[in-house]
């Protein structure tokens, strides 16, 4: 994933006549620096906390930067030589929030907010994508990405090889239409995005940790 940009602290917004105050979930306000905030944020989006499309926005990138977290990991796992059973139960987890992701996003399917549908259905692509390339490429390269690359057979680097591409035809088409639609859907919703961008590696660090 190229840049998936930090949000600006929310701007207080109003709804209705009267000029009521909506009620701002905390974790879907703050700015995400560390694991921990993209995990209280995605157990507020998948529990319909969000209230206006900046709210959704946060959810939605909480989720897509957690799973890209989890993919980028398979380096890691793989330079580590990491047991296959790292392998798989790191792609399990995937799996998993891919799956949570999808019902998150259900939750938000009468949302007016301005751009809702075209974010929700670029997201539905993306983990669509990573799904694809766990059960079609990742799942079988466990066993030979768990032992040193001189063991490798011919059949593992061709498959590897066809992975790489893979990967890179994701990142190039569905990851980067995702990132630069980020503009687009705050410029839509009021709200801007900061030129910071979100440390990935700082975020693969601390879940490699636990």
């Amino acid at each position: 994933m190229k840049k998936i940009l930090l949000i600006l602290p929310a701007i207080a917004l109003f709804i209705g006549s009267c000029g009521n105050q909506e009620v701002a979930n905390d974790a879907l306000d703050t700015k995400m620096e560390d694991k921990d905030d993209f995990d209280d944020a995605i157990v507020s989006f998948a529990d319909g906390e969000a209230t206006t499309g900046e709210q959704y926005f946060f959810g939605v990138q909480a989720e897509v930067v957690e799973i890209d977290v989890k993919l980028r990991e398979m380096e890691d796992l793989d330079a580590m030589d990491a047991p296959v059973s790292d392998f798989n139960a790191s792609m399990d987890e995937m799996i998993e929030m891919i799956n949570g992701t999808r019902k998150a996003l259900d939750l938000y399917k009468t949302k007016d907010w301005p751009k809702r549908q075209e974010l929700h259905d670029l997201t539905i692509e993306w983990v669509a994508g990573v799904e694809t390339l766990v059960n079609d490429y990742l799942r079988d390269l466990a066993e030979p990405l768990s032992g040193p690359d001189d063991n490798w057979s011919d059949s593992n680097l061709e498959l590897y090889e066809k992975y790489i591409e893979a990967e890179e035809t994701f990142y190039a088409d569905i990851d980067d239409r995702w990132v630069q639609f980020q503009d687009v859907f705050a410029a839509a919703n009021g709200f801007e995005l900061s030129d910071e961008a979100i440390d990935m590696e700082a975020l693969i660090e601390d879940d490699l940790e636990e």
